[in-house]
């Protein structure tokens, strides 16, 4: 199985928003690996609180960290955060937010060994026409931390006690949420896109601040040196000299980041019970209160995973997360939690189900069971719950088999074949089990037979059973309402950035196309692009659909990892995944077109395309009731309706509306007094001619020759798309067949 697809040779993998770094800005990574999240039913997922703390085990000499380095906890003073600040005030503690207040953020820092609070602005406080209970917030002074930092207004609020400030540095958002303690300082927490960290505002008197100093060491690590040396006379255990630290000094942020991690190191079944981990939960769960709500719901979310992954009952995970979902509740900053949360159900109910499926099928193996339909049933009631699993999917065309239920037992064998990777999910756990079975797609060749004496009908069943998923996708219930396209005037762009020999775009591909199918051309236009560069592309591991103008698009995007899907210009996270995953994608991916579908355009465009002798003709026009003053550009894509790819490793058999050609040159064309009139000739025979250049370097280093080549380039589309180039957002869009006349939105 393949993992998600980097374009870049060097990459890594994190979180959508990276801890903060104070010299470069992190960029998009790559997503998680799926092979062990999904095939041997492990979720390999970091919700992370901060950087990791490197727990430090007690020196042997008796010493902590401090006398380790040769330093004595005092003669460190000056590296502290009231040593080396001056900006801190002396006065008496606040009983209000009017004032001046520094962000300090917390964060722990792997590669030094040690913990930092980063100085990240001073923000002054005025209550509005003298009412404490209204407060202006304004951002003072900036640090090298946020250098660019713009307060967000219309999220700030403050009143005498509580300060909620969200300001946005370039393409990150900020946003601290925080309470007024007895002792004058604002505890609380930032969130920063999936990471959320424990945040102060310190009361200061200065009004701009030493630009230099912007990471300081924690106050706390002497308290944990000096806990380290305690517990060594005690002879604790490295789990419990960490628990007596955080016992000892329960309201610092280093206590708060260390219970975390020494949970998350100890937590094993076989050596912590549930018992005593649920307990453990409990006792970090009350270190989150100090940081407000949001540290608390987080904090229960990260656990919750751990005791999936750690290997915990799933209904264990389940009922650490009970009434998440609804506490996170809709707000912005809770999205990115949400999908998390989403996520982990969906794994926690999939594995549950796998329990269910093992022991029905152990009932309906053994000799003693009398009963066989109650197993049955719970087989068919697992499957209509959990229709892509490739075990009950197969534990069911086993027994229809048995039955000699012939009919039966190709749908269900079908299935497995025809669907992207099941039956290599069950080839990949057999081989790791030692276990040695008979392929499923020879066990379907064979019954074919029996049924219709050849196999000359079976590729077009199984194209079949790949358009019923699809179709079935499509139809199936639920998903918020939707407006009229008429009222918003609003058609939606889904880019999706994939590659026939990504297992990770399954869920992806199949949720786009069924979504295409439900909302029609006039709510939703799904275009296919193939981005794997030139270098990859003459490699064995190459995309025979991959061509230059998708990866020219990727690359406006600044994208670097595949697949990803792009709803009018905006990435959607969380979008990768197999066939298992491909509801929870599905339902993801109809909410968040639901959501911009209700966002009116005032942008209408005219797009048409013809066929003449030696290409093609387009024509487009566009033109908005409002102000049109931005950078704006009007791109044109050929697009190839159907590609059928039948051996694609993925599974995918149907490639829909895949970018073929860049028809405005790649970089777009700019409006003329606020207008777009664009006439292009576009020569089809120059664009198959590139396309067999690449598919004829592809089969050469593969050693190999597609029996059906794609190049046909008959069944033509071309779309077009207005777009800012500076927010990248596509304001309208529109597609037409070559063969139509003009069309209009």
């Amino acid at each position: 199985m393949s993992e998600p697809i980097d374009t870049t040779e060097n990459s890594g993998s994190s979180s959508d928003q990276a801890p903060i770094d104070t010299e470069s800005t992190p960029g998009p990574m790559a997503g998680p690996n799926l092979v062990l999240r999904l095939m041997v039913g492990l979720l390999v997922l970091a919700i992370v609180s901060g950087t990791v703390w490197i727990l430090s085990s007690p020196s042997d000499d008796g010493d902590g960290q401090a006398a380790a380095d040769g330093a004595n906890p005092a003669d460190t003073a000056s590296d502290t955060l009231a040593g080396r600040n001056p900006f801190l005030s002396t006065g008496p503690g606040r009983k209000t937010l009017e004032g001046n207040w520094v962000l300090i953020i917390s964060q722990p820092d792997d590669v030094e060994r040690r913990f930092d609070e980063i100085c990240s602005g001073l923000f002054i406080l005025a209550p509005r026409r003298g009412d404490l209970d209204d407060m202006t917030v304004r951002l003072s002074f900036r640090t090298p931390v946020f250098p660019e930092a713009e307060i967000v207004a219309d999220a700030t609020v403050a009143d005498r006690t509580r300060a909620r400030i969200v300001f946005v540095d370039g393409t990150h958002r900020v946003d601290f949420d925080g309470t007024l303690g007895e002792d004058g300082i604002v505890y609380g927490n930032v969130v920063r896109g999936d990471v959320c960290q424990a945040a102060r505002l310190m009361p200061t008197d200065e009004v701009q601040l030493d630009s230099q100093i912007t990471v300081m060491s924690t106050l706390d690590r002497p308290k944990l040196d000096a806990a380290v040396n305690k517990a060594k006379t005690q002879k604790l255990t490295l789990y419990d000299t960490y628990r007596l630290f955080c016992s000892e000094h329960p309201d610092t942020s280093l206590a708060l980041d260390i219970s975390l991690k020494n949970l998350m190191g100890h937590a094993d079944p076989r050596k912590m019970p549930l018992k005593d981990y649920l307990a453990a939960v409990d006792e970090h769960l009350e270190l989150t209160k100090r940081w407000g709500a949001r540290m608390e719901l987080v904090n229960t979310l990260i656990l919750s995973h751990v005791a999936f992954t750690r290997g915990y009952p799933p209904k264990a995970a389940i009922g650490i997360s009970k009434g998440l979902s609804q506490a996170l509740g809709e707000q912005s900053w809770a999205a990115p939690f949400q999908r998390r949360l989403a996520e982990l159900i969906d794994q926690c109910d999939g594995t549950q189900a796998r329990v269910d499926a093992e022991d029905a099928l152990k009932q309906l193996a053994s000799k003693s069971t009398t009963d066989r339909e109650a197993p049955l049933a719970k087989l068919y009631e697992l499957r209509k719950k959990f229709p892509y699993s490739h075990f009950v999917t197969f534990g069911l065309a086993e027994e229809a088999e048995k039955a000699k239920k012939l009919d039966e037992a190709i749908a269900l064998y079908g299935e497995i074949v025809g669907l992207p990777l099941l039956e290599r999910l069950l080839e990949f756990e057999w081989e790791s089990a030692g276990v040695k079975a008979v392929r499923p797609g020879d066990t379907l060749a064979r019954l074919w037979k029996t049924k219709h004496g050849d196999t000359k009908g079976l590729p077009a069943f199984l194209d079949t059973v790949y358009q019923k998923a699809v179709d079935g996708l499509a139809k199936s219930p639920g998903g918020p309402d939707l407006p009229d396209p008429k009222s918003t005037g609003r058609s939606v762009l889904c880019e999706l950035f994939t590659t026939v020999r990504a297992d990770s775009a399954v869920a992806a591909e199949l949720s786009t196309a069924a979504l295409a199918r439900r909302l029609g051309a006039n709510r939703l236009i799904v275009v296919r692009y193939h981005p794997l560069d030139a270098a990859r592309r003459n490699q064995g591991g190459g995309d025979p659909l991959s061509n230059d103008a998708s990866l020219s698009r990727l690359s406006f995007y600044r994208g670097r990892s595949l697949p990803a899907i792009y709803l009018d210009g905006r990435r959607l996270p969380s979008t990768d995944g197999l066939l298992a995953d491909t509801t929870r994608v599905h339902g993801l991916v109809f909410r968040e077109i639901a959501k911009r579908l209700s966002v009116t355009s005032d942008w209408k465009m005219t797009l048409s395309a013809k066929r003449t002798p030696t290409g093609v003709q387009v024509k487009a026009g566009a033109e908005s009731s409002g102000a049109a003053d931005g950078e704006y550009r009007m791109r044109l894509l050929l697009v190839e309706e159907k590609v059928m790819m039948p051996a694609a490793s993925n599974g995918i058999r149907v490639q829909e509306m895949v970018v073929r050609w860049q028809i405005d040159g790649g970089e777009g064309v700019a409006p003329k007094d606020g207008k777009f009139a664009v006439s292009e000739s576009l020569s089809i025979d120059e664009v198959r001619k590139q396309l067999a250049d690449d598919l004829a370097r592809f089969e050469r280093l593969q050693g190999m020759n597609f029996p059906e080549k794609p190049l046909d380039l008959k069944s033509l589309f071309v779309i077009g798309l207005i777009q800012d180039e500076t927010t990248r957002e596509v304001l309208q869009s529109i597609a037409v067949p070559v063969t139509g006349g003009p069309s209009s939105n």
